[in-house]
């Protein structure tokens, strides 16, 4: 068992005021991502099906309907056949637990306005869990994003699971998104939109306030264009997108801010991301959690083309019996938080030390739609720039 000492600040002859909490900046990919349930009895690496497009091949096309001869020469011409075409692609699922630090009873109860620091240390596993998802859907919709460009003077293109390993030279910019747009709607993506404005397609495009800034002020058309979008009817995450207060489409695409993008340096020829946080020691307990310096400082960083359905968190449904008069306890597997108060007769004889518990096993499924989903890898400016001043 860890160690329950320093758990909560307990000197009351000193501490006064409420207790403050550091919240934190939450990401957008785990919220906009399809989820559905993951299916019981098909193993722990399952293949998805997926149908592509086919065209007609052979026959006699196009043909003259000719004078009839008694050999019912118009009602049979030679057909074209559709043969379907199919592509497979193997996925995984994968689980992770994580729990707190043990709370005592008695610990507990003689600290400093215990029920508060209590409820903010809850709110912080909570705010953990949240995280673990936003970073492990980040990681899979990259991972299968059908295309991985660098913004470069070339827009070198990668198909993999990773980056291409070219160094990118531009800033985001709309004259990139511009063309991508345009292959999008002609791959098929702008058939089921996600929002709509003036009959055009508008796509999600999750990229950091720099890029936006970036993008922005880097094309006179696209700080013109401030008309509203019309959510896309049968999309419940365009309402989410209001929510954001994403209401507006620039050049084609809808702007949805994300604090916690991905960010690298280019080291010995390859990307290297660099952590959202960085540990630092606190007056009481363990290490606290502070935003990295190098990823503020960063000069690499990721922008989403987002689709829907590229890419399906699946998680199992709960659990209580797999027959044969077995019992299990039902658990979760999207994180819910649960408290376990576990009897035991030499660490808990007395039932006064609990933890919170959370479970997450998901699979995330690639679809054929991974097709529409882009990763743009531009480079970012760190340095600060700014005017003097005259006297």
């Amino acid at each position: 068992m860890a160690n329950l000492n320093n758990i909560f600040a307990s000197d009351t002859t000193r501490l006064q005021g409420r207790v403050y909490q550091l919240l934190r900046a939450k990401g957008r990919v785990a919220a906009l991502i399809k989820k559905e349930s993951f299916p019981n009895g098909i193993g722990f690496n399952p293949i998805t099906v997926n149908t592509l497009r086919s065209n007609p091949v052979g026959g006699s096309g196009w043909v003259t309907v000719a004078q009839e001869d008694g050999t019912a020469n118009n009602c049979m011409p030679e057909p074209s056949v559709v043969t379907p075409a199919l592509s497979t692609i193997a996925y995984t699922i994968e689980q992770q637990l994580t729990k707190s630090a043990p709370i005592c009873l008695t610990d507990a109860r003689f600290g400093y306005m215990f029920q508060e620091q209590v409820k903010n240390n809850r709110e912080n596993f909570v705010a953990t869990i949240v995280d673990t998802w936003e970073d492990r859907s980040k990681y899979w919709y990259q991972y299968w994003s059908a295309h991985k460009i660098i913004n470069n003077a070339s827009q070198t293109e990668g198909s993999g699971t990773a980056f291409p390993n070219v160094e990118a030279t531009y800033i985001a910019s709309q004259e990139q998104l511009d063309p991508l747009w345009t292959r999008i709607m002609q791959d098929g993506g702008g058939e089921e939109p996600y929002a709509m404005s003036n009959g055009a397609a508008c796509i999600p495009a999750i990229m950091s306030p720099d890029a936006h800034r970036a993008i922005i002020k880097g094309s006179a058309s696209v700080r013109e264009d401030f008309r509203f979008a019309q959510m896309g009817k049968g999309y419940e995450g365009a309402q989410l997108l209001q929510s954001w207060g994403v209401d507006k489409p620039y050049g084609g695409f809808m702007h949805v801010i994300d604090y916690r993008m991905p960010r690298y340096n280019f080291v010995a020829g390859a990307y290297v991301q660099v952590p959202y946080y960085t540990t630092a020691s606190s007056t009481i307990g363990g290490l606290q959690s502070v935003l990295n310096p190098d990823y503020e400082s960063a000069n690499f960083e990721v922008i989403y083309l987002f689709h829907p359905e590229a890419v399906i968190r699946q998680t199992p449904a709960p659990m209580g019996s797999v027959g044969s008069d077995t019992r299990f306890l039902a658990a979760n597997y999207n994180g819910d938080i649960v408290w376990r108060n576990i009897p035991n007769e030499t660490t808990n004889l007395m039932e006064n030390t609990g933890v919170w518990a959370a479970q997450l096993m998901a699979a995330f499924k690639p679809s054929v739609k991974r097709n529409y989903a882009y990763s743009l890898m531009v480079r970012r400016c760190p340095q600060i720039t700014g005017t003097t001043c005259s006297y």
